[in-house]
């Protein structure tokens, strides 16, 4: 039962292990991957198939693979066909492939010892173990990179076992995930032939497409009305800066709501967010605010103390020029002019500590700031106490 004073409800879906039920803008890759493998319901241990797919850090690779599994075993139990699909992640195993075929052979003899075989041996059995159960096997090989970093000839003997079989049943099939295409390029030429047949590549997510998914898992994570809907675009923006990483958004959005719950918040606010992802990738650097000019600090400071006291995750130039007219005041500068105001904007984004967007407004196009990356708090902490020792 959920704590009433906690702005969470089911911490559980923003798991990175948790596998939703659908995938979000990965329905075309997930309906090609399953008709890939149609025939292991409709015409059983006919033939085998092999799979790679390829993409950067967050970009669904594991969640597609994993929700096919699912669907498949779903789909096989109904049509009364025996099928089951194995997730290993091989960098977990140091790519041992020992270990790998140790827990591929577990998965339908959980007793099975753990010493007297080799990886070839172990090969023969999960070979044997199948038939005796009349299954068909979907081997999904997640960051395979270690398996072909330490064994070259894995993939090899994996991609060939069947060949060996040629009156038998087919009964293997292979999924590979790996984050480069570099990867494969150290394997003989037959091997890579074989597994370039059918690449499933996978873009980085847009900013839409990470609100989107971050909307999803926000709607059965939260209480009602916990989640602003600008600060999951907030979130957004900040993933797409990193490269469209699913995984990273969902990672802020569990540790804002963490957040919230430290300060007995019933909302998650911009702060929140900005010290969950400065958790993650910190990025202010003290050296590097000592290198502004005075003003720039100062300017810099207006943002801290501007995004303190409010709620929302944008604010004006002209709020943060507000600002810095009172901060100058306060430490007896006199403040430079707008055109010069708006120079030390721009300098700032290169500290990646402050963002700017234009966005169409009825006046035209208004430039919005953020602060995305590093807590209000910290940052006018920190930049006080060396406007204070300067």
């Amino acid at each position: 039962m959920s704590d009433p004073r906690s702005v969470f409800v089911d911490e559980g879906v923003l798991d990175l292990n948790y596998v939703p039920p659908y995938l979000l803008h990965r329905e075309t890759e997930l309906r090609f991957l399953s008709d890939l493998f149609r025939f292991i319901v409709d015409a059983p241990y006919e033939m085998s198939q092999r799979v790679v797919i390829l993409g950067d850090v967050g970009t669904g690779k594991t969640a597609l693979a994993q929700r096919f599994g699912l669907n498949l075993m779903f789909d096989a139990r109904r049509r009364r066909v025996r099928a089951k699909y194995v997730h290993i992640n091989c960098r977990k195993l140091r790519g041992s492939l020992f270990m790998i075929l140790l827990r591929a052979v577990r998965a339908f003899r959980p007793q099975f010892p753990d010493r007297g075989y080799s990886a070839n041996e172990l090969l023969d059995t999960l070979m044997r173990v199948l038939d005796e159960e009349n299954e068909q096997l979907v081997l999904c090989l997640d960051e395979v990179d270690a398996l072909i970093e330490k064994d070259g000839d894995a993939l090899y003997y994996l991609t060939r076992v069947q060949e060996e079989r040629m009156e038998e049943s087919r009964r293997l099939s292979l999924i590979c995930i790996s984050k480069d295409s570099e990867t494969f390029q150290e394997l003989d030429k037959s091997t890579l032939s074989t597994l370039q047949r059918n690449v499933i590549r996978m873009s980085e997510y847009t900013q839409p497409q990470l609100s989107d998914i971050l909307i999803s898992r926000a709607e059965q994570a939260f209480r009602p009305g916990a989640i602003p809907l600008e600060v999951v675009d907030f979130i957004g923006e900040l993933a797409a800066a990193e490269g469209g990483d699913a995984r990273y958004a969902i990672d802020v959005l569990w540790r804002a709501g963490k957040y919230a719950d430290s300060v007995y918040s019933r909302e998650v606010l911009p702060e929140h967010i900005r010290k969950a992802a400065a958790t993650l990738f910190p990025t202010l650097r003290e050296e590097e605010v000592k290198q502004l000019s005075r003003h720039e600090q100062l300017v810099l400071l207006a943002i801290a103390r501007h995004f303190r006291h409010i709620r929302e995750a944008h604010a004006t130039t002209s709020d943060v020029e507000r600002s810095y007219h009172v901060v100058c005041e306060e430490y007896g500068e006199k403040p430079r002019g707008h055109t010069q105001f708006w120079k030390y904007l721009n300098q700032l984004k290169w500290l990646d500590v402050v963002s700017s967007t234009l966005r169409a407004s009825g006046k035209g196009r208004t430039q919005l700031i953020s602060l995305p990356k590093v807590p209000a708090e910290d940052l006018e902490r920190e930049v006080t106490r060396i406007l204070g020792r300067d």
